[in-house]
């Protein structure tokens, strides 16, 4: 798996969980003793947490992390993707090739 995936995928399970039991970052950095520009980077997947640090945080969000919940993630990230570029196409078939609207009928 890619490491950039990876941490993309650890941040945003991370931020959902902590989102829904209402805890701010605050709140998980002092129980994690670690600072909030940590989190907030592991969050936004530009750092990947020493396996002793996310199962304290995931201690934290009272959460037991594993393979199913990477495998949602992924297959939900994908079908978003999926959406987004069929949304993309079909507002480029509703265009005509020298970039005007096309006409709809009457």
């Amino acid at each position: 798996m890619d490491h950039a995936l990876l941490g993309k995928i650890i941040g945003n399970l991370l931020r959902k969980r902590r989102m829904e039991l209402n805890y701010t970052q605050l709140d998980v950095c002092k129980a994690a003793s670690i600072s909030q520009g940590q989190l907030s980077r592991i969050e936004n997947g530009l750092r990947i947490p020493s396996l002793a640090l996310l199962l304290n945080i995931c201690k934290k969000l009272n959460w037991n992390l594993n393979i199913g919940d990477i495998t949602k993630f992924l297959s939900d990230d994908k079908s978003s993707e999926e959406k987004e570029e069929n949304k993309e196409n079909a507002e480029k078939e509703g265009s005509t090739e020298d970039g005007e609207d096309a006409e709809e009928p009457v």
